[in-house]
């Protein structure tokens, strides 16, 4: 755990298999609405072998306390995470984030700017549309019962039903609820982000899957070709949270777009 401010501390797993006696860069993994950083567990064999790798719970989620007053915007979630890096002193660094930790991580790189070695997002749209619903059926069913309506879209049919349950009952299902409708109501409402993806100055790679229920090839593609040096890679299957089907095939590539710079 850490202080970030007043109110806002920070638990986080660091994870580094390099050699010891070899300089490693580091990778900061951002987590997705009603998740923790737990959700990162099967990409820390491959990544870790090869950068520090840093699993933060965002504010309110996981092991990290729930602040008494916060907005969780997408905004103030980016300067938070700034600040671990200043804490934990890491100037440079990657990002890698799904979901709403993808629109989170947008933010976040267009703010550090060449702070930033690289930038992955997974299944990570930029607004909200659909979701203006969320925070009304959480706080009638609880994060539990929306987990569970929602978890088969999210995860796709190639999900077994055990990752489905886990998923479920084990993680999303565990969260609290105030910080989950926090940020499910932020990013219904919040606008284009046409600016804040233009002032992305790091290599970015953008990882979707043909048929997502989140959002259409064209709209990914849409906000890609607005980041300055990106590209796009699209996956088969139709579970938006592709980095937690795929965890393999996903930071395969993430790994060797890191290797490359960008190129």
């Amino acid at each position: 755990m850490i202080h970030i401010r007043d109110g806002v501390d920070i638990h986080y797993e660091d994870h580094c298999f390099v050699a010891p006696w070899r300089e490693c860069e580091t990778v900061l993994m951002i987590h997705g609405i009603a998740e923790s950083g737990v959700a990162w567990t099967e990409w820390v064999p491959p990544l870790s072998a090869h950068y520090r790798m840093l699993r933060p719970d965002l504010p309110g989620f996981g092991r990290s306390p729930v602040p008494e007053t916060y907005s969780w915007s997408a905004g103030e979630l980016a300067d938070d995470l700034i600040a671990l890096m200043d804490k934990l002193g890491v100037e440079r660094f990657h990002v890698v984030g799904a979901k709403y930790g993808g629109t989170v991580s947008m933010v976040l790189a267009s703010k550090a700017g060449k702070r930033l070695r690289s930038l992955s997002l997974l299944g990570a749209p930029h607004k909200g549309d659909g979701v203006g619903a969320f925070p009304k059926r959480v706080s009638e069913i609880g994060v539990a019962g929306w987990a569970g309506e929602t978890q088969r879209s999210r995860l796709g049919p190639e999900a077994s039903d055990a990752q489905v349950d886990w998923w479920t009952h084990q993680l999303m299902g565990k969260s609290d609820a105030r910080p989950t409708m926090g940020a499910s109501g932020w990013r219904a409402k919040m606008q284009e982000l046409d600016k804040e993806l233009r002032a992305i100055t790091a290599p970015t790679l953008v990882i979707t899957t043909e048929e997502s229920g989140l959002q259409s090839v064209e709209t990914a593609r849409g906000y890609q070709e607005k980041i300055p040096n990106s590209r796009l890679v699209v996956m088969p299957g139709k579970a938006y949270h592709v980095a937690v089907v795929r965890p393999q095939e996903c930071a395969g590539q993430v790994l060797e777009f890191m290797a490359s710079d960008g190129t």
